[in-house]
């Protein structure tokens, strides 16, 4: 028997037929409403949350333990876990639907001499994240950019758990959420840019190597296991109707060359927007994010590694994490003796997001309300009024209902040891110290937006290094489009990366030593 759901989704309703019981998410993604389910659908991350009322499936054990008890009389449901059984109704927050992403990446000044045609584009797949620019060829300015959430977060948050999917049979789901995103980033991008797509010459596509490796259909299984081997390194055009782009049909799109596993083909355009191996004495590059990867340019040779920091910085498995929407606490300080908080477009605080839970622990450091060991403390500071607890565990309170709670702190210590611990043994495989590092750049939109004395402060950058930073914005979308407007840059971004040597972290005990070590506020 056929029902109605009623959905409202960011403020628009809508009603959709049911017929056999469903997940929410499931339903959702069937009628291209997007949710991000960044732990895979396990229950564990807490950021598909929904209000849903009607014929519904019982609240699981996962949901009772992970929700509080006024959310629960309040409806709200994870959506991975809760089946539709019958007519519903079911909402998502604006904050829930909505997206603010930063895609902007600081390109330097470079020759221009494209391949023939008259319109190209440039692609970023993030972990995270989708870039589409579209650019006239020649010029180094696009005529439009569109961003949105990579619809592959509904398998996992960090390319680990997505690998992992595909080893398991959702490969060709994989492919095609990405693929099927793409294109229609690149339908409406067209169409608002009054370009005929069949004018569209040319496109590189960059992005980490798990993520080219699910875009081409290759299967990711090599980079599941050690030795987590490369087997394709790609730079390389294919066919833009073998990758899914349909809208683009045979046009050639460049795949620029990864250097390993986990050093993929945007830190390739990254080390190219970034200037690393022309600019004179010690260059570090660092892309923040579920796996920072790191790059150093020392006399002449490039060395990189990467590390798993998680899902926090982007907020997700923080207890009220946010990605950068509307509503999230964006900056934490401690003037006056009193903590403020500002949240993105000045709203009601909904939760927190990756900048600000720099902020929110840098500053909570500072004032003595945590530790050195990051534990929470009741007593001994002026803010005893903020310390509470939410489930029975130490939490404290930011802005309104947001709180920062003891398993989110130590996630950040998780997260920010790794980062650091990876710039350190880079830097100390050459055999120099952090402070003979000419200079550190940070790329991604998320570093674009962190305050660099508290990156310092609670130890995600080594302190030596804060003074010589500089965010450079989504590198990787810049130096595809640099590729896109230079025939000399595939061919010379490839010899780079294919001569790159690759640090190994996971068998380095200086890597372990600093990890411990990180793990303190000092």
């Amino acid at each position: 028997m056929e029902s109605t759901i009623w959905i409202e989704y960011g403020g628009v309703q809508r009603t959709v037929p049911f017929t056999e019981p469903v997940r929410i998410a499931d339903l959702l993604g069937l009628h291209r409403l997007p949710l991000d389910l960044p732990c895979g659908g396990r229950g564990t991350c807490r950021q598909c949350r929904v209000i849903a009322r009607g014929a519904l499936s019982s609240l699981t054990a996962e949901e009772q333990e992970s929700l509080t008890a006024q959310e629960i009389e309040s409806g709200v449901r994870l959506a991975c876990l809760t089946t539709v059984e019958g007519a519903a109704e079911i909402t998502i927050s604006s904050a829930a639907a909505m997206e603010v992403i930063e895609a902007a990446g600081e390109t330097p000044s470079y020759p221009t001499d494209p391949p023939e045609g008259e319109y190209g584009a440039a692609v970023d797949i993030g972990t995270t994240t989708l870039v589409v620019s579209l650019y006239r060829l020649g010029e180094r300015e696009p005529l439009g950019t569109l961003c949105r959430k990579n619809p592959q977060g509904a398998f996992g948050a960090d390319v680990i758990s997505r690998i992992g999917k595909a080893v398991e049979g959702k490969g060709e789901a994989l492919f095609a959420a990405v693929s099927g995103a793409l294109d229609g980033m690149l339908r409406v991008l067209t169409a608002r840019c009054r370009v005929d797509p069949s004018s569209v010459a040319s496109a590189v596509v960059t992005g980490n190597t798990a993520m080219l490796y699910l875009l081409a259909r290759e299967s990711p299984e090599p980079l599941s296991h050690s030795p987590f081997t490369m087997t394709r390194p790609f730079g390389q055009a294919l066919p833009a109707s073998e990758l899914g782009l349909c809208c683009l049909e045979d046009t050639p799109v460049y795949l620029p060359r990864c250097m390993s596993a986990f050093v993929g083909a945007d830190i390739t355009c990254a080390v190219l927007a970034g200037r690393v191996l022309e600019q004179e004495g010690r260059t570090l590059l660092v892309d923040i994010g579920t796996n920072g990867e790191m790059a150093l340019n020392y006399k002449g040779t490039l060395y990189c590694c990467s590390t798993a920091a998680g899902p926090a910085f982007e907020g997700a498995g923080i207890r009220m994490g946010l990605n950068a929407v509307r509503g999230a606490v964006d900056g934490v300080t401690l003037s006056g003796g009193e903590i403020h908080c500002t949240t993105i477009g000045d709203a009601e605080p909904a939760g927190i997001c990756g900048s600000g839970l720099i902020d929110a622990v840098a500053v909570l450091l500072k004032a003595g309300i945590i530790d050195e060991t990051g534990a929470v403390q009741d007593e001994g500071h002026a803010y005893s009024d903020r310390v509470t607890e939410l489930d029975g565990e130490p939490a404290v309170r930011l802005a309104g209902k947001v709180l920062l709670t003891q398993e989110d702190i130590r996630k950040v210590q998780l997260a920010k040891s790794a980062i650091c611990a990876g710039l350190k043994t880079l830097i100390g495989h050459v055999g120099l110290a952090p402070q003979q590092v000419d200079r550190l750049l940070i790329a991604g939109g998320f570093g674009r937006h962190i305050r660099l004395e508290n990156a310092g402060a609670i130890g995600l950058i080594p302190p030596e290094l804060c003074g010589k930073a500089r965010a450079i914005g989504n590198a990787a979308i810049a130096g595809a489009a640099m590729i896109l407007q230079n025939r000399e840059y595939p061919s010379s971004t490839a010899a780079f990366a294919e001569k790159a040597v690759t640090v190994e972290l996971a068998t380095n005990s200086q890597f372990m030593d600093y990890y411990v070590e990180g793990m303190l506020f000092e």
